[in-house]
C-alpha cells in the first residue's frame, strides 16, 4: 500500500526577522512565526489540499506547531506534537557525512553547514546527535508514519532536519535550500522502503 508524507519546513520564524542575538528574543528560544510566516502557512495549505492530505503532524516546538495550525484551519485534523521531529542543526552532530554539500541562504546558516563538513568533534557534545543518530531518528520517525491510519499526511518540521532527513534516504542532496514552506514529499511502500519523489520545491509564493 503506497503512502506520501509531505514534510514541509516551518513558515517564516522571527529569528528570521530579527537575527539571532538573545536579546532580540525576549520569548525565549523557542521562536513564533513573524506574520509573514501565519501567511504562508495559510497559503501552502491549498497546495497541500490538492495533494490529498489527510492529516497534519509537527514538531514540538512553537514555530512548527503555529505553521501546523494554519494548514489545518480548512478542517485538516490536527493534534500531534512529535518531539523527534524537533530541529536537528549540523553544529550539534558529533561528525558529519561527507556526502552533505548544500549551500545555505544566508552567512550563519552556511557557516553552520561549513562547519559541519568540516568539524570531527571527539567527545559527543551536550544534547549532541551523531549522524547514525539522526539516521536512526529520521527511520523512527517514518515507522511511526506508517503506522498511522492515514496515508497522505503533512509533517510540519524544519530546515535541517528536511535535508538531514533526505541525505539518510537518498544520499548526497541536490543544490537547494530548504525553504520557509517548502514541499519534501517522502513515498512509503508500508514495507519501510522509502523514496524521495520532490526536494524542497516551493510550497507558495508569499511575501
Amino acid at each position: 500500500m503506497e503512502r506520501s508524507y509531505f514534510f514541509v519546513r516551518h513558515g517564516r520564524a522571527v529569528y528570521q526577522e530579527r537575527g539571532f542575538r538573545p536579546a532580540d528574543h525576549p520569548e525565549g528560544p523557542d521562536w513564533p512565526l513573524a506574520p509573514i510566516g501565519h501567511r504562508q502557512a495559510r497559503a501552502v495549505a491549498p497546495t497541500l489540499a490538492s495533494y490529498g492530505v489527510e492529516r497534519v503532524i509537527s514538531s514540538g516546538l512553537r514555530r512548527a506547531r503555529q505553521t501546523a495550525a494554519g494548514i489545518a484551519e480548512g478542517g485538516l485534523p490536527y493534534a500531534h506534537a512529535w518531539p523527534d521531529l524537533n530541529e536537528v542543526e549540523p553544529r550539534h552532530l558529533r561528525a558529519a557525512p561527507r556526502r552533505l554539500r548544500l549551500p545555505a541562504p544566508d552567512w550563519w546558516s552556511g557557516w553552520q553547514m561549513a562547519r559541519a563538513m568540516r568539524q570531527h568533534v571527539r567527545g559527543r557534545p551536550p544534547n549532541g546527535w551523531r549522524v547514525a543518530d539522526v539516521e536512526r531518528r529520521v527511520r523512527e520517525v517514518l515507522g511511526r508514519l506508517d503506522r498511522m491510519g492515514e496515508r497522505r499526511i503533512a509533517v510540519v518540521g524544519h530546515g535541517f532536519w528536511i535535508l538531514l532527513a533526505t541525505v539518510a534516504l537518498e544520499g548526497p542532496l541536490r543544490p537547494r535550500w530548504v525553504d520557509n514552506c517548502s514541499i519534501t514529499r517522502v513515498d512509503a511502500d508500508g514495507r519501510g522502503r522509502y523514496r524521495v519523489l520532490c526536494f524542497a520545491t516551493p510550497g507558495a509564493a508569499v511575501r
